[in-house]
C-alpha cells in the first residue's frame, strides 16, 4: 500500500483495502471514545469535593416565661370562718401570706379601686379575674382562709391565668391542738413551705434582681 497504513488485522473492526485509514486518525478515535466512556475518577482524577454544609444557626436561649410577670392577690373567708373564728385572725393569715410573697420578689398587684383584695365570703372566678385584668396582673392567686372542724384554720392558695385554668393548688393546715395559740403562724408555716418550691414559676414569679431569702423557714413540720 501507499503511504496510508494498512488494513486492521484482528481487531473487531475490518476495514476494506479500497479505503485505507491513517493510524494517527484511529488513535484519535480511540483517546474519544476512552473519554466518553469512562469516568474522571476511572482515568486516575480526583473529583473536586462537594461544598461543605453549612453550620446549624445557634440554639436560641429559651426565654423565662415568667420574666415581667405580676399577680394579684385575692383573699376570700370563708363561711365556716366567718362563723367559728374570728376577722382578726383573718387578717392576720392574709397579711403573713403576703408579707412572704413581698419579701420573696413575687410583684403584686393592687385592686385599683381597694388595694388590698380581701373579701368576707366568696366571689365568682370570673369577677376576681376581671378585677386581676384591671390590675395589670399576669396571674391570679386566690387564698380561701377556712376553719375547718378538725383544725383552728386551713388555707388553700390556688393558681389561675386569666383564661380561669387552675394551673396549680396547695395547702396549708395546722396540726390538731387543744388550743388556739399559734395556729395562725404554724398554718403559714405549712404553707410557705409548699410555696417555696415554686418561687419563680406560674403565679409566683421572681423578679431577677431578688434573690432568695436564706432565713426563709422551710421546715415541713
Amino acid at each position: 500500500m501507499g503511504g496510508g497504513c494498512g488494513p486492521i488485522q484482528g481487531g473487531a473492526v475490518m476495514v476494506p483495502r479500497s479505503e485505507p485509514i491513517c493510524f494517527r486518525c484511529v488513535c484519535v478515535v480511540a483517546v474519544v471514545l476512552m473519554i466518553l466512556l469512562f469516568p474522571a475518577s476511572a482515568s486516575g482524577q480526583v473529583a473536586a469535593p462537594s461544598p461543605p454544609a453549612a453550620p446549624p444557626p445557634p440554639a436560641t436561649a429559651p426565654s423565662n416565661q415568667t420574666q415581667g410577670a405580676s399577680v394579684f392577690l385575692a383573699a376570700l373567708r370563708a363561711q365556716n370562718h366567718v362563723k367559728y373564728s374570728s376577722s382578726e385572725r383573718f387578717q392576720e393569715a392574709v397579711d403573713e401570706v403576703e408579707k412572704f410573697l413581698s419579701s420573696s420578689g413575687v410583684q403584686l398587684r393592687k385592686d385599683p379601686l381597694r388595694g388590698k383584695f380581701r373579701v368576707e365570703g366568696t366571689m365568682s372566678k370570673e369577677n376576681e379575674i376581671r378585677i386581676a385584668q384591671d390590675a395589670g396582673a399576669t396571674y391570679l392567686l386566690q387564698l380561701i382562709v377556712e376553719r375547718p372542724q378538725t383544725a383552728w384554720m386551713a388555707l388553700t392558695m390556688q393558681c389561675f391565668d386569666l383564661q380561669g385554668t387552675m394551673l396549680w393548688e396547695e395547702k396549708g393546715r395546722a396540726a390538731n391542738q387543744l388550743t388556739a395559740a399559734g395556729h395562725v403562724q404554724k398554718t403559714v408555716k405549712k404553707l410557705v413551705a409548699k410555696l417555696t418550691p415554686r418561687l419563680g414559676s406560674a403565679c409566683l414569679p421572681v423578679s431577677a434582681s431578688t434573690k432568695s431569702n436564706p432565713t426563709q423557714d422551710k421546715d415541713k413540720n
